[in-house]
């Protein structure tokens, strides 16, 4: 193994796919590597690591130091360390960890298992999920008795201490999700396993059918309501001529007009942002949520109108999930030991399912939090703008919360260095950066590949079927609203706000991503067919192109228009 440190953005990519901007690193990356990370190597004895830098960002970029990881996975039972998992890991380490066998029954395991106990009483899965519950409860409790302020009448030292007062309050939510997210990734894979051991399912489709249709989903929630409001809007002519006369901005000002926000469209429509205008149009700070741009979320509604996929799918895929649970439990009752495989197979399957609900869920709750830091250092930026100090409000976000510490209290001139920034992530949205660095690797513009009429690409199967069709290409989150239904979309990843959309999609081919992304996950709720992994999609396609996918090989074939 290289005595170089490696760096790897595979497993980073699961949560943080594309550009991520300075702010958002120093508030979630900081968050993460104290209460996650930092905790994790002290409860696993690694304390030669506790020094070691976890994250860095490169081209816009997050990366993990892959020996932090590789030492935590030695000390895991290997019946839990899976292919899913291994995937997370360069090349050059995979077959030091595949190699390793440590028994459940272990003394590092034990002594380390009593170390938990003693830390956290929260970490076991049997205890995590319910410590996930209460803790939502407290964060919607949170929400109903004045979670948000108004910035602008806070001088800026209050406004510093709020920015403290949540980042302990989000780390209080992580100290418990970062358990579920653990969980998930383990009891995952591992019932895949099981399945295709003990339950006569090889091609893993049963397994793939154990986690759809499942209560509880927030996105799939929001889903189902944007489809009621498509259904509300279609039940007025007046309002759906203007639906389909109308797009964004002139659709929403016709919303506020005196003859439309009286009606029960409207007064369903704000109640729907009340709830759930937290969310993010994209994955970063950056990126405005749906309250601050109720526009894209009417042009949502748009695209649903006459969609009720997501209703039906629920139905149907519920059906799916519990006849591959019974044929699944007559299989592995089967046979020798069957019934202590029964019950070992049905205990992982339960964790597998309720932990797979909080790693979609995961997401839907930091929004809650990631708005309040967004209003707040945006009235930062504001200020400093009207100041002269910044040329725009937004440019806050390519300063660290450190930086922007210093620019309130200590004069940092922080108006060229976020000028700076801003020209450099506007060249990382055009730059493809490796999976793995080392500490002196440097950016540079990969060569674009050769225009050819046709070309296969590999990739893995996230959801069953063959689909052909046209492409579109999403880049930004603005893209998404130009999808039309039928067509096969093709993004580095996709974020769980751009569901109303995707679930009307032919096919998703995705560049990143691993089984429990969040496109995989959406691929497999509405049944649509699904690549993720392959490399090179987004320097290859173009929005028009004719795609052939097909997950049996495992390709998608470009066509050029």
């Amino acid at each position: 193994m290289t005595s170089k440190t490696l760096w790897t953005k595979t497993l980073s990519e699961e949560f943080w796919s594309g550009v991520v901007s300075p702010l958002m690193f120093s508030i979630a990356g900081d968050l993460i590597e104290s209460r996650m990370a930092r905790k994790g190597i002290r409860m696993a004895g690694l304390k030669s690591l506790e020094t070691e830098r976890f994250f860095r960002l490169f081209g816009g970029q997050v990366y993990l130091n892959s020996r932090i990881l590789e030492e935590i996975v030695k000390l895991i039972p290997s019946m839990f360390v899976t292919p899913e998992m291994l995937r997370f890991f360069p090349r050059e380490i995979q077959e030091d960890i595949s190699g390793m066998r440590v028994s459940l029954l272990s003394p590092t395991t034990l002594r380390i298992m009593l170390r938990l106990f003693n830390m956290d009483r929260d970490w076991a899965p049997f205890f995590n999920y319910r410590a996930f519950e209460v803790t939502v409860t407290r964060i919607q409790e949170l929400r109903k008795t004045g979670f948000s302020v108004d910035e602008s009448s806070l001088d800026t030292g209050a406004l510093l201490d709020r920015s403290r007062l949540l980042l302990r309050q989000m780390g209080d939510f992580l100290d418990v999700v970062t358990w579920g997210m653990i969980f998930a990734y383990g009891f995952h894979p591992l019932t895949a396993i099981l399945a295709r051991k003990w339950g006569e399912d090889p091609q893993g489709e049963l397994a793939a059918a154990l986690t759809v249709g499942m209560d509880g989903i927030k996105t799939f929630e929001i889903n189902r309501e944007i489809e009621q409001l498509a259904s509300c809007a279609e039940g007025d002519p007046a309002l759906l001529d203007l639906f389909r006369k109308h797009r964004g901005k002139s659709l929403l000002r016709a919303l506020r007009g005196p003859a439309m926000r009286d009606g029960a469209f409207a007064r369903a429509f704000w109640a729907f942002l009340d709830r759930h205008g937290h969310r993010f149009h994209g994955r970063d700070i950056m990126y405005p949520t749906w309250r601050e741009s109720p526009d894209m979320v009417l042009d949502m509604i748009r695209i649903n109108l006459g969609s009720d996929r997501s209703r039906k799918s629920l139905e149907q895929q519920r059906e799916k999930r519990k006849r591959a649970e019974k044929l699944l439990a007559r299989h592995v009752r089967r046979g020798w030991l069957g019934s202590p495989k029964s019950a070992l197979f049905s205990l992982s399957l339960m964790y597998s399912q309720k932990y797979f609900v909080i790693r979609e869920n995961m997401r839907y709750y930091s929004d809650f939090f990631l708005e309040q830091f967004r209003r707040l250092y945006l009235e930062i930026g504001r200020r400093w703008q009207v100041e002269g100090k910044l040329r725009h409000a937004n440019d806050v976000v390519y300063l660290t919360k450190e930086e922007v510490e210093g620019g309130c209290t200590k004069g940092l001139r922080v108006g060229e260095r976020a000028e700076q920034r801003r020209r450099e992530y506007r060249q990382y949205r055009y730059l493809k950066t490796p999976e793995v660095i080392t500490d002196d690797t440097r950016l540079h513009a990969l060569p674009r590949p050769p225009r050819v009429k046709s070309i296969a690409l590999q990739g893995q199967a996230a959801s069953h079927g063959f689909v052909s069709g046209p492409a579109r290409v999403i880049r930004t989150p603005r893209d998404i609203l130009a999808f039309e239904k039928g067509e096969i979309l093709v993004a580095e990843y996709t974020d769980p706000s751009w569901t109303p959309v995707l679930s009307g999609a032919a096919g998703i081919v995705i560049e990143a991503g691993g089984f429990l992304s969040h496109g995989s996950i959406v691929a497999r709720e509405y049944g649509i067919p699904a690549l993720i992994q392959v490399e090179g999609i987004l320097e290859r396609v173009r929005t028009g192109d004719r795609l052939l996918l097909d997950t049996e090989s495992k390709t998608v074939r470009i066509q050029k228009e």
